[in-house]
């Protein structure tokens, strides 16, 4: 991926490499991937995202809400205002930018352009999101206290992205996960859970999950992970000039091997899957890079 003129020094991150701190674990990552491997551009797009979603989840996904009227306008009213293989920490924690820093600062700094833009597209304000670089357990603001070995992950409270880079090496050891582009695909997918936060998403499907059967939860739990792939793929097709021969594929890989049958192997039960299997995982970057669109990413039809 070609950033060479981005300067991606107004992102904001936090580097807590050899900064953690114990505790409960926090949940969810990019694909659950714990499990196995830690003992393991249409700018207008954004209100359709919104009106599509959350009618689809009040009219067919309803059961078990927590309150609240659920009316469109609550939704619409919540929108205010070197390689990576290390998990040592830097001499000076917290201040040392090396390449792998410098990679996710420039691609942040293009994920939170296109938002910012997308949303002012639409008339709405936009919050941006901020990344947390980790190598140990440490305080999410919100979501517990996250793990390495939980994965990439974003906590809505704090909107805030986690990553450890330590866990691309365990990545491209055990699942053939790499290249550049394929940490991009990532970085994407979560800021894609920050949108869908933005949006009021989230706190519908979370909504909609506490009356429903385990298998009901977990459904609706998929539908929210490939919107954020789909979100990914719109992200990327924004940046499509700064791509370079085999990145897409990069990025397809990562899917395929963050996808729940993937992961779970010949005993996979797909009533289990939260994340989509790889075919979905693939289908829907797809579908976000071919449309550019925001509102074609509605996994919840």
């Amino acid at each position: 991926m070609k950033l060479d003129d981005v300067d991606g020094s107004g992102f904001e991150i936090e580097d807590r490499r050899g900064r953690g701190s114990g505790g409960r674990s926090a949940g969810g990552g990019l694909g659950g991937l714990g499990a196995i491997l830690g003992g393991m551009g249409a700018k207008a797009g954004i209100p359709a995202v919104i009106v599509v979603v959350v009618i689809t989840l009040l009219a067919n996904m309803g059961g078990g809400g927590s309150g609240g009227t659920g009316a469109i306008d609550d939704v619409l009213g919540q929108l205010s205002g070197e390689q990576p293989t290390s998990q040592q920490a830097p001499t000076n924690a917290g201040t040392t930018k090396d390449e792998a820093y410098e990679f996710v600062g420039d691609v942040g700094s293009l994920l939170e352009s296109f938002w910012a833009e997308t949303f002012a597209a639409s008339n709405k304000a936009f919050e941006p999101a901020s990344l947390v670089i980790f190598d140990s357990a440490t305080d999410t603001g919100g979501c517990g206290v996250g793990q390495p070995e939980a994965g990439p992950f974003y906590c809505p409270p704090s909107q805030k992205m986690f990553i450890d880079f330590g866990f691309y090496e365990r990545l491209e050891e055990e699942l053939g996960f790499n290249g550049d582009f394929a940490m991009a695909y990532v970085l994407a997918h979560e800021y894609g859970h920050h949108v869908q936060n933005l949006l009021g998403i989230n706190d519908k499907v979370r909504e909609a999950q506490q009356g429903a059967s385990r298998a009901e939860a977990n459904a609706l739990s998929v539908k929210l992970e490939l919107q954020a792939d789909c979100f990914a793929g719109v992200w990327a097709k924004s940046a499509f000039e700064r791509l370079e021969p085999g990145d897409i594929d990069e990025a397809l890989n990562a899917a395929r091997a963050v996808g729940d049958d993937a992961i779970q192997g010949s005993n996979a039960n797909q009533e289990s899957f939260t994340h989509g299997t790889s075919r979905q995982r693939k289908q829907w970057f797809t579908t976000g890079l071919e449309s550019g669109d925001p509102s074609a990413c509605d996994t919840f039809a």
